[in-house]
């Protein structure tokens, strides 16, 4: 009896706090969702009519693709990367710590400090990266990223490279759990290190692939700071996600509904991807395990 009470003593507080700050937002987002609201007036019911309009506003149709564009650099590019410096630091080469260092460093920054560092950096006249290719002798290379229809989506998502670090990690403390005795007997075998990074390493960091897919996808669900303070979601709404087209339809336009009913079909979007992504991960340690 006693340990039930300690059990759910030490409960209540994960409990208390998730219905405050989850489960209430959630409900009262899905009541707003059916809403047409200002944040002022009256709220009066509309039914589905902001789902509707979601259906067929082109905006919301690009903020749901590039959304997909991010989590598809995250897994393509980002997670493959971070795989390649792990095998690199695992070497323990010169320096190795503090490379370390740094490429963890940018995960306890402000994103919002990196969204600024890198907005000037891409800076069509300010940009270090255009005086740069000048200096080099490829004025012609010059281009105004960040509001050039074909060059922003990619622009701004250059700083989420610099998260990497995290990936890194994950990838680094798998590796401390594989045996020696496998990389001793590889060598015996004559396998070079390639080899032994492909055959042996690689295989047995299934479960970390798995963590940091899932990792990098729900950031970039929730990503809002790099489109909203590199680009603002232009030019053309290029560069719109979910989150910002949310915000931007709460503080711009004032129409709470429709913002609601964009964060409850996010919602259910990271929901199932996250969801699908579980399923493939466990799939495949099962698999892996066999």
């Amino acid at each position: 009896m006693i340990a039930r009470r300690q059990i759910i003593l030490y409960l209540a507080p994960a409990v208390i706090f998730t219905l405050l700050f989850y489960l209430f937002p959630l409900v009262f987002a899905g009541y707003t969702s059916l809403q047409s609201w200002n944040g002022l007036n009256e709220m009066v019911y509309v039914g589905m009519d902001n789902y509707r309009l979601l259906a067929g506003d082109p905006v919301f149709a690009k903020a749901l693709r590039n959304t997909l564009i991010w989590i598809a650099s995250a897994v393509l590019l980002h997670i493959p990367f971070g795989l390649l410096l792990a095998l690199l630091l695992a070497r323990r080469p010169r320096g190795w710590r503090l490379l370390r260092v740094l490429l963890v460093l940018p995960n306890v920054i402000s994103t919002t400090a990196i969204a600024f560092l890198w907005y000037f950096v891409l800076h069509v006249n300010l940009g270090l990266l255009n005086h740069l290719l000048e200096a080099v002798g490829l004025p012609g290379w010059k281009r105004a990223w960040l509001s050039d229809i074909q060059t922003a989506l990619v622009a701004h998502q250059l700083p989420f490279i610099l998260y990497v670090g995290l990936t890194m990690v994950i990838f680094l403390a798998q590796m401390t759990t594989i045996p020696s005795e496998l990389y001793e007997a590889a060598e015996i075998d004559g396998a070079t290190v390639v080899q032994k990074d492909w055959l042996i390493t690689i295989p047995l960091l299934r479960g970390a692939v798995w963590l940091n897919i899932l990792f990098n996808v729900a950031f970039c669900l929730r990503m809002f700071e790099y489109p909203l303070l590199m680009t603002g979601g232009g030019p053309a709404n290029e560069t719109v996600n979910l989150s910002l087209y949310m915000y931007r339809e709460m503080v711009t336009a004032n129409r709470y509904g429709v913002s609601m009913a964009t964060g409850i079909v996010s919602v259910g979007f990271g929901a199932v991807v996250m969801g699908l992504l579980l399923w493939m991960s466990r799939l495949a340690l099962r698999r892996g395990s066999v």
